[in-house]
């Protein structure tokens, strides 16, 4: 059910807190393909989508991508985080992930068509335990968790993650950036 869903996620969070903040936390990296792990992230959460009649699509590049070197259960737990995120905060409409690369990174875009933020939540955005003002109505459990530790996850890689919004009910949109090399 959803509820046990999102409690196994809150303990798998707060059990990454735990370690990041008392610095156990090990990275075990592989080189893997980072549409692979989006596309079993889409897989697993479309049931919960399908409950709040809402899309989650991966619009998968043309070309493959190539492998990275990074944790592959770390960066898991990064989509899975936000894409539970942007599931929470969409009541209508949808998600659509997106995957660009360059030579020097690859960026996985998450866009979503639900709250939006503005300028001071997206300022406290990855904050530990940190809620947007809509936080308080929209939010029950797990509030700001996971995007805690999807920003440490992100740094652990040396990469970067950082929202963009045009306001309140106008949505969001998620950026992942991780190193090719």
């Amino acid at each position: 059910s959803l509820s046990n869903e999102r409690l196994i996620k809150l303990i798998n969070d707060l059990l990454s807190i735990s370690r990041l903040e008392a610095g156990r936390m090990e990275i075990k990296m592989e080189n893997l393909l980072v549409e692979d792990i989006i596309a079993s992230v889409v897989e697993e959460l479309k049931n919960i989508v399908k409950e709040k009649n809402l899309y989650l699509k991966f619009e998968k590049p043309k070309t493959p991508l190539p492998k990275i070197l990074i944790d592959g259960d770390k960066i898991r737990q990064v989509i899975l985080n936000l894409t539970d995120n942007a599931i929470k905060y969409t009541s209508q409409g949808g998600i659509t992930v997106n995957i660009k690369s360059s030579k020097s990174n690859i960026q996985i875009i998450m866009s979503d068509t639900g709250e939006g933020l503005t300028k001071e939540e997206i300022a406290k955005m990855f904050e530990s335990f940190s809620r947007g003002a809509a936080g308080t109505r929209l939010y029950t459990e797990g509030a700001g968790l996971g995007l805690y530790v999807a920003k440490k996850f992100v740094e652990m890689h040396k990469g970067k993650i950082w929202v963009e919004s045009q306001g309140r009910r106008r949505g969001s949109t998620f950026y992942i950036e991780l190193p090719v090399k």
